[in-house]
């Protein structure tokens, strides 16, 4: 029998983390963005949990090399090939960018291929140690995919794991039997259809707060992916006990982001010597990955059982992902002095959310520049 759950669930955009006094913390600088993160599975890792989506447009190497650099975490999209990725490493250990962080993704077709992949990048290319695999499927509610992952552990038992997607806790503890970090959300990533092409979907508030319950519960961890619009969504992703986010959206603009700046002129309402006014921006191009634009590039098309449950858009280009990466530690750091937290590992120890109806003030929005 279909049952409706009353329970009110939660999205970034429904809370707010109410400032508190604290101790030992006077300046943004004091705060320490670092972590040390234990896994499941014996492996340890350094770093701010913050990736970038794996992505064709953002889970490419010029955007992984930068947050790399910057202490963070990296994804490679699925589509790159071993000489190419290889050719990465070689450049990455050249230029003392470290690898320690980077995740190489591998899909759920051809298994056998996508093995033998992550064999031959370490005979030909020393990527062995340290060594994380990042498993994508948009929907991990499918036995393959379970199959898929405990294969993949089998095969590299020492190997960090990240799994996912999925939008329930139900399922955690399953994952966490082979995966070190479970993937969340589904239908949130601002280039996602699956919520109005499927109906599926949880909010990622609630969600965050039921996954990282179980699977802290076991050793395990999590990664919030999707609905991230503003920095203050990482901060709160980090302050509901997400271990990891993972970002799309706010990369998509920058100059590391793959594609060509696009310029377009659009006639605004301004008049001068009696000629409209013709205004010029630039964007760049950022597709889900299971749009029909992706399939058709990456898969030969869209098959006939498929629907596309991703979109086209058209990003503002906002320049160096340099500002952007700043503005992600800048804005960590000042929240952490908000709620007296030292690290980001104190974040949600810390934090006191409150529910609201409203977190801006847009009222003069139509008039920014």
């Amino acid at each position: 029998m279909t049952q409706i759950l009353h329970e009110i669930n939660l999205d970034y955009s429904d809370i707010l983390i109410r400032p508190k006094m604290g101790i030992n913390l006077n300046s943004r600088k004091d705060v320490n963005l670092q972590r040390i993160f234990k896994f499941k599975h014996g492996q340890t890792r350094t770093g701010l949990g913050v990736f970038n989506a794996n992505m064709a447009t953002v889970g490419n190497f010029s955007v992984a090399a930068k947050l790399l650099a910057r202490g963070m975490f990296a994804t490679l999209h699925k589509h790159y090939s071993v000489d190419e990725i290889g050719g990465f490493i070689k450049e990455s250990k050249k230029e003392n960018i470290p690898l320690d962080n980077l995740f190489i993704t591998i899909g759920l077709k051809n298994t056998d291929a996508e093995i033998e992949k992550l064999k031959e990048l370490e005979s030909k290319y020393g990527w062995n140690s340290p060594r994380n695999i990042c498993i994508d499927a948009p929907n991990f509610y499918i036995q393959k995919a379970l199959d898929v992952l405990a294969r993949v552990r089998h095969e590299f038992p020492d190997s960090v794991i990240m799994a996912g997607n999925i939008a329930s806790g139900d399922i955690c503890l399953k994952l966490l039997d082979y995966a070190d970090i479970i993937k969340c959300g589904i239908g949130s990533g601002s280039a996602c259809l699956t919520r109005k092409q499927t109906g599926c979907g949880t909010p990622m508030v609630s969600l965050i707060l039921e996954c990282a319950d179980i699977a802290h519960s076991v050793g395990g961890h999590i990664c919030a992916d999707g609905g991230i619009v503003d920095v203050g969504d990482i901060a709160k992703a980090f302050c509901l006990n997400s271990d990891f986010i993972m970002v799309g959206g706010m990369f998509a603009g920058t100059d590391e982001a793959e594609g060509a700046v696009i310029e377009k002129h659009f006639e605004t309402n301004e008049i001068i010597d009696g000629k409209r006014v013709i205004q010029t921006k630039f964007f760049k191009q950022y597709y889900g990955m299971s749009s029909e634009y992706a399939n058709n590039k990456f898969a030969g098309g869209m098959s006939n059982y498929k629907t596309s449950e991703g979109r086209e858009l058209l990003i503002p280009y906002t320049g160096s992902i340099d500002k952007v990466l700043q503005d992600i530690n800048g804005g960590i750091a000042s929240c952490c002095t908000y709620i007296g937290a030292t690290s980001v590992k104190h974040m949600s120890k810390c934090a006191t959310i409150i529910q609201v109806h409203n977190q801006l003030n847009k009222v003069f929005e139509k008039y920014s520049v």
